[in-house]
C-alpha cells in the first residue's frame, strides 16, 4: 500500500513530521510522499535528521502547490523532484510570499460592479476575515443579486468562493493569479528540478467540465498525471479518471490527503475507508 498526499504541520496538517512517518510505519506504507501546501520544509528536516529508523519504507519528494490556469484556480501535486534544485524557488515564490489580500477584496468588488451585483459601500478589514467573508453577507442583502446565482452558490459560502475562483463567468469572478505563480511556471520549474506534475483531486473544483479542464492541462503540457485515487472520489469518479488517464497515456497517482487529527477520520493509506493504492501504479513512472 502507498499514500502519496499527506501533510504535516508544516502546512495544514496537525502532525509534525515524526508523528506522520510513524503512523505511515504502523499502516505498513511501503512507499510515502509529503505534500505539504507550498511548502518543502519537511524535506529540509528529512535532510538534517536521519528518520529512516522510524519510518523503513521509501519517501517519494512531493509538494502540492496552489496555482492558476486558465482562470481555475486548483492545486498542482509535484513528486520525484530534486530537493534542492527546487527548494529556494518555492521559498521565493511560495514561502515567503504573502497573500495581497487588499487586492483579492478590490478585484471581487470590481467583479460585482462590471456584473451589476447590487452592493453598499465597501472596505476590507481583516479582522473580519477573508475578503469572501465581508462580500457575501453583502450581496446576499440583496435579494435582487439572486437571480445572478445558482441555489447551491446562493445558500453556501463555501460554494459560492469556490465559483469565484475556478469561473472566468461567474459575477463575482477573481483571478488568483494574483497571488500564486500560474501553472505553466509551477510546471517548467518543478520539471528542471527533475519532477513529474499530476493535478490534485480533480472532481474537488466543482467544474462544469473537469474532463474539458483536464484535456487544457494536458494538451498545454502541464500535467503529466491525474490524482486518479483520492479519499473524496466515488467509485464512478475513479473510474472515469481511469479511463481517461489510460487513454491518454498519463501517469496516475493517488493518496489519503491525511491531514493528522484534523481530519481524523480521513486515515493515512486509506482515507474513510474507501481506498488501497498499490504500489503497481508507480510501474510506469520509470523510476521503480
Amino acid at each position: 500500500m502507498i499514500d502519496l498526499h499527506t501533510h504535516t504541520n508544516y502546512s495544514d496538517g496537525s502532525w509534525d513530521l515524526k508523528k506522520l512517518l510513524e503512523e505511515a510505519e504502523k499502516s505498513e506504507i511501503e512507499v510515502l510522499s509529503i505534500t505539504d501546501h507550498d511548502t518543502l520544509k519537511a524535506y529540509k528536516e528529512i535532510t538534517e535528521d536521519s528518520y529512516n529508523q522510524i519510518f523503513k519504507g521509501e519517501i517519494i519528494t512531493g509538494v502540492e502547490f496552489s496555482t492558476v490556469y486558465n482562470g481555475v484556480f486548483f492545486h498542482l501535486l509535484a513528486y520525484d523532484f530534486d530537493y534542492k534544485k527546487l527548494n529556494n524557488w518555492v521559498h521565493e515564490n511560495y514561502e515567503i510570499r504573502k497573500l495581497n489580500l487588499n487586492i483579492e477584496f478590490e478585484f471581487m468588488i470590481d467583479s460585482c460592479k462590471k456584473n451589476h451585483i447590487k452592493i453598499g459601500d465597501l472596505e476590507y478589514d481583516e479582522s473580519k476575515g477573508w475578503p469572501i467573508d465581508i462580500i457575501y453577507p453583502e450581496i446576499k442583502k440583496h435579494q435582487e443579486n439572486k437571480k445572478f446565482f445558482k441555489e447551491e452558490e446562493w445558500n453556501h459560502i463555501d460554494v459560492f468562493f469556490n465559483s469565484c475562483v475556478t469561473n472566468k463567468n461567474f459575477p463575482v469572478f477573481v483571478d488568483f493569479s494574483i497571488h500564486y505563480p500560474t501553472a505553466d511556471v509551477v510546471a517548467k520549474e518543478v520539471r528542471r528540478a527533475g519532477g513529474k506534475l499530476f493535478v490534485a483531486h480533480p472532481f474537488r473544483y466543482r467544474l462544469e467540465n473537469i474532463i474539458q479542464f483536464l484535456d487544457i492541462l494536458k494538451d498545454n503540457r502541464i500535467i503529466d498525471g491525474v490524482e486518479v485515487y483520492h479519499s473524496s472520489h466515488t467509485k464512478e469518479q475513479i473510474s472515469i479518471l481511469e479511463k481517461y488517464c489510460n487513454y491518454h497515456n498519463l501517469l496516475i497517482s493517488g493518496g489519503s490527503d491525511c491531514h493528522g487529527e484534523k481530519k481524523a477520520d480521513r486515515k493515512i493509506g486509506i482515507g474513510y475507508g474507501n481506498i488501497n493504492i498499490s504500489k503497481n501504479i508507480l510501474n510506469n513512472w520509470n523510476r521503480f
